[in-house]
């Protein structure tokens, strides 16, 4: 019985380390991007304090980086994958976030908002906010990040 219990703490101890390698791996790629688009803010921004971290895919990748200035403004710096091109916009100029999930709510009655990220689609940056409909598929709407006006939806995916 000695044997049997030791055997299956061996295996145990084994699937967790194997799950929390597995955990860190996956979560490498993501950890990387948030690091050189910090760098980024950092040198093109004066970020000196990061706060939140968005990844968007559309038509292109930008990541996104919120935080301070050296002057404790606080921005919001968007940086293109590739080849690193950047906007920085002032907080206060952007549309709320907690606003932009509220319109979300009352233009398309999700029954459950996923996630909200920001990104630039057709040159314009915006809130991508994603969510569950009803009938369970996803959707996603775009809102201007500075105006709020709608950009485009997409539903039934």
């Amino acid at each position: 019985m000695k044997k049997i219990l030791t055997y299956s703490l061996i295996v145990m101890s084994l699937v967790v380390i194997g799950a929390s390698f597995l955990v860190n791996k996956s979560l490498s790629p993501l950890k990387q991007a948030k690091a050189e688009t910090v760098k980024i803010a950092e040198t093109k921004a004066d970020l000196t304090e990061a706060k939140d971290f968005y990844w968007y895919n559309g038509n292109n990748t930008y990541f996104t980086v919120t935080g301070k200035n050296s002057e404790a403004e606080e921005i919001i710096v968007i940086v293109k994958q590739d080849g690193g091109s950047t906007e920085v916009f002032n907080k206060k100029d952007v549309f709320p976030k907690s606003k932009a999930i509220a319109q979300v709510r009352e233009l398309d009655k999700p029954a459950h908002i996923l996630e909200a990220r920001i990104g630039i689609h057709n040159d314009l940056a915006i809130w991508e906010i994603s969510f569950r409909q009803e009938n369970g598929k996803i959707g996603y709407t775009m809102l201007s990040l500075t105006s709020g006006e709608w950009v485009r939806t997409i539903k039934n995916i």
